[in-house]
């Protein structure tokens, strides 16, 4: 098989061979054909073999790799598949015999088919075995005919999952000689075994079952063309019920979905949740619908969902509810749905459901008491006043009605509206109703007191149902609340780390517990963020060593782990990956719960969809950084694009008059007087230190728009820094007048001198530019507050207040009125990115009557006290 010489990266493949009872060959053909790939260069490794004392399955053994198995587990060591071994080792093709075991070292998973998944996730494809009854669908079907209650078993989804199932065949009588012979069990437990499960008759029937399994597989690969629905509770006999139904599918090759109907949205009960876990083994969909009237609400969903096919338990109806619908729930689906196939799945052997006595807290026994008999003394009471003043009994009637409805309202147990009913027809009848002091009454009154309880207890029902319905949307508005908060609290993120604190702080707010998130670095995890149960500030806290590996592995498998979950399910604490999309983590939300923590399905699935929000915003910030990230290439792009235009059209009138005059003076030379010479070579320097300093301006902006640019701070005299300066300004300052006013010489900046510097000389170069021969340029520096102000003022044109909007854009150029030639538009804006950078502010300003002013800030240097 070369499939597997090239492993897949992303998720391994798993084969299971299939067989029908024990010795039928299963790790044998397994074992030959692992030879078979590694004859051919597949990395295979054993992972573990069911050690057995058969010599044919022992000696295919002999030439391959094997993990070490052995673990001990109270003192006594046994073989155990380590699967911290295998995910180290990673081979290509790992064998791991058994997979229906349960584990005895419960370090990550209670069952081997979980290990084999973690297996399949980290990209190593499994090899494995197991027979035919310890598929979860079969259950019930083998238990009838073998009458063998098989406690191991593995899910339908995982069975269906698999990439390859062959099935391993032996007729039975062959299977049967072999059991005599010893060649499967020791003589004595081989007697046993034939004497029991291995007759004639149920290795016949497990062989059918096994063969039909593998025609339903290949009909489950087709298009589906059926829809199912199977309806369950949380009776024992539903799971019948359900895997019935998940044989139906196979056989119709049909999708299926469970249906559980609650009457609230309060907490299912542990059987709910265990058919509920059970459905999803299976592979079904489970939806859950919420409300009184089972029959229309399956009706409904049937009709909506194109429902062809609903399986039922064959449960029965009560006489109330005959009464109150007309029938039986089948009777009534019938009318509703006669276009629906019904399959109803008999289960008498469970008998009726046994009562279920719930742990009752005495402290709300004896607050409720207390509650119940304080308002029927004050009834009691009031109705001895209305005795007193002749006032009808009705009106006390009132008052014990109205006083189990308070009851209702203002106690926490069920019983206690139904104890308050019964002791009010009690009183009524002993205080009430002649002969008084009596609970002997007239007959005529009985009617009285028939219609009292059924009042009281109807009213106590619905005030009841009402509490509870009202508690439940209060939590539920609050959940809703957490959930528009997240989501509004995620919009407004702007990086990684803003959605984790947000994530962290409605985490913490939902649970009321200790939040740890450890955001991914590289391929580890980084600094945790702690997020205290109480406060709202996160802060970076150590965590204990074991919680860390925890979080580690699941940043690995990108899977939930420790309680509440089946990896890893002993830990005290629940562990989340967050994702950035559905392959790729970015960190784990550790949630520290109690021993006796145990969220409901409601709060569990908040939490996710807060996880799916983060997710979102997540793909949001990384969207946006590509977008700035291609904003900034296009920006640059055509940076390059403006630069070049420039280059092409600003280099070449001085490249020309240097080519022009330096060929004169070649082909001329002899015939130029020296002061002609000298002109021309004048005229080339100029030029020259005009292109050279446009070079460098050209190559700070490339530099700074490339991200390379970077200040370096250092106290400098200001003095200096205008002396350097001034000494490598453009031909043509000869012409003017430079002042330099410094009050004080041994002011200090704290800047970058070669970058203020080159500030100064763009600007006064610009000022020679732009001004008349002969006017002074001024060079002053002011004290202001923490500022030195510094100002450079010439007696050139004055600027448009338009031209001041643009003059530090790039690219921009005015030269109209200049005396010389003007730029690419790159010193000004240079200036002012070096200026915002060095943390100071530039601008210009015209002088009255005549001249402009250039001004920068610079952060004055302190010395250190």
């Amino acid at each position: 098989m070369n499939e597997y010489r090239t492993q897949n990266k992303n998720h391994g493949q798993l084969k299971i061979f299939l067989g029908y009872a024990a010795g039928v060959g299963k790790t044998y053909e397994m074992l030959e054909e692992a030879h078979q790939l590694k004859q051919r260069g597949v990395d295979v490794v054993v992972g573990y073999v069911e050690p057995q004392i058969r010599p044919e399955t022992t000696k295919l053994l002999n030439g391959l790799e094997r993990l070490p198995q052995k673990y001990v587990y109270d003192d006594i060591t046994v073989n155990e598949f380590n699967l911290d071994a295998a995910l180290k080792r990673h081979p290509s093709v790992l064998i791991v015999d058994e997979l229906a075991h349960t584990n005895l070292n419960q370090k990550y998973h209670e069952k081997r088919y979980q290990d084999i998944e973690t297996l399949l996730e980290a990209g190593i494809n499994v090899f494995t075995t197991m027979n035919v009854q310890h598929l979860e669908s079969l259950h019930d079907i083998v238990e009838t005919f073998t009458h063998v209650h098989v406690r191991e078993r593995v899910p339908d989804r995982f069975f269906d999952q698999a990439d390859q199932i062959e099935l391993v065949d032996i007729d039975p009588d062959d299977l049967l000689d072999r059991m005599r012979l010893g060649k499967i069990y020791p003589h004595d437990i081989a007697q046993r075994a034939l004497n029991n499960f291995f007759t004639i008759k149920n290795l016949t029937a497990l062989r059918e079952t096994a063969l039909r399994r593998m025609t339903m597989r290949v009909s489950v690969q087709q298009e589906a063309i059926e829809r199912l629905l199977v309806c369950f509770s949380g009776s024992p006999t539903s799971k019948t019920v359900l895997r019935s139904a998940a044989q139906l599918a196979h056989a119709f090759s049909g999708e299926l979905t469970a249906l559980y109907i609650a009457r609230n949205e309060s907490e299912p009960s542990s059987d709910v949740k265990a058919n509920y876990h059970l459905a999803e083994e299976l592979g079904m969909r489970v939806v859950t619908l919420y409300g009184e009237h089972r029959g229309t609400l399956i009706t409904e969903y049937c009709k909506s969902k194109y429902i062809t096919k609903l399986i039922l338990g064959s449960g029965k109806t009560s006489l109330i509810t005959k009464i109150r619908y007309g029938g039986s729930l089948v009777d009534e689906l019938n009318k509703s749905l006669p276009e629906v196939d019904k399959y109803i799945i008999p289960h008498e052997k469970y008998g009726r459901r046994p009562w279920i006595i719930k742990k009752i807290r005495l402290s709300e026994v004896f607050k409720d008491s207390c509650v119940i008999i304080a308002i029927l003394s004050l009834i009691t009471l009031l109705g001895e006043i209305y005795k007193l003043f002749h006032i009808s009994n009705i009106n006390t009637v009132l008052l014990y009605i109205l006083g189990v409805m308070v009851v209702s309202l203002l106690t926490h147990t069920k019983w206690s509206g139904f104890v308050t009913a019964i002791c009010s027809v009690a009183l009524f009848n002993f205080f009430f109703t002649y002969p008084y002091g009596s609970l002997i009454s007239a007959s005529q009154n009985w009617i009285t007191f028939v219609i009292m309880g059924i009042v009281g207890l109807l009213s106590s029902s619905w005030t009841t149902r009402l509490q509870l319905q009202s508690a439940y949307e209060a939590k539920r508005a609050e959940r809703t609340e957490i959930l528009l908060n997240a989501s509004h609290a995620f919009e407004k993120t702007n990086t990684l780390n803003d959605v984790l604190v947000v994530l962290g702080h409605q985490a913490n707010e939902l649970f009321k517990r200790k939040i740890v998130i450890y955001p991914k670095q590289k391929d580890n995890l980084g600094i945790p963020i702690v997020f205290p149960y109480g406060t709202s500030n996160a802060a970076s806290s150590s965590v204990p060593n074991n919680e860390r590996a925890i979080a580690n592995w699941v940043l690995k498998h990108n899977h939930p782990a420790g309680k509440m979950t089946d990896t890893l399910p002993r830990e005290g604490s629940w562990y989340l990956p967050i994702q950035e999309d559905n392959n790729t983590p970015v960190a784990v939300m550790c949630i520290i719960l109690n021993k006796e923590d145990q969220f409901d399905s409601l709060t569990r699935n908040l939490i996710v969809s807060i996880l799916d929000t983060s997710t979102l915003a997540i793909q949001r910030i990384r969207e946006a950084e590509d977008k700035r990230q291609v904003a900034l290439t296009m920006r640059q792009e055509k940076l390059r694009y403006d630069l070049l235009r420039g280059i092409s059209h600003d280099l070449r009138t001085p490249l020309t008059t240097i080519s022009g005059n330096a060929d004169m003076i070649r082909s001329q030379g002899d015939k130029l007087s020296i002061a002609q010479i000298k002109e021309l070579a004048q005229s080339i320097y100029n030029d020259s230190n005009w292109l050279t300093q446009m070079v460098e301006n050209l190559l700070s902006m490339t530099r700074i728009t490339n991200g390379k640019f970077k200040i370096t701070r250092r106290p400098e005299l200001i003095s200096e820094i205008f002396n350097e300066a001034l000494d490598h300004i453009a031909p043509g300052s000869e012409t003017h007048k430079i002042i330099v006013k410094v009050p004080n010489d041994l002011l200090m900046v704290n800047v970058d001198a070669q970058l203020i510097m080159q500030v100064i000389i763009n600007i006064v170069n610009n000022a020679i530019q732009y001004s008349p021969e002969d006017s002074e340029i001024d060079l002053s520096v002011s004290l202001k507050i923490d500022k030195a102000l510094v100002t450079i003022t010439n007696n050139g044109p004055q600027i448009s207040e338009e031209v001041q909007k643009h003059l530090f854009d790039l690219f921009y150029s005015q030269g109209e009125n200049s005396f010389r030639r003007h730029g690419m538009g790159i010193g000004l804006a240079l200036c002012q990115t070096i200026i915002h950078a060095s943390g100071g502010d530039i601008g210009v300003y015209n002088r009255i009557p005549r001249g402009v002013s250039f001004y920068f800030t610079l952060p004055v240097w302190e010395a250190k006290k």
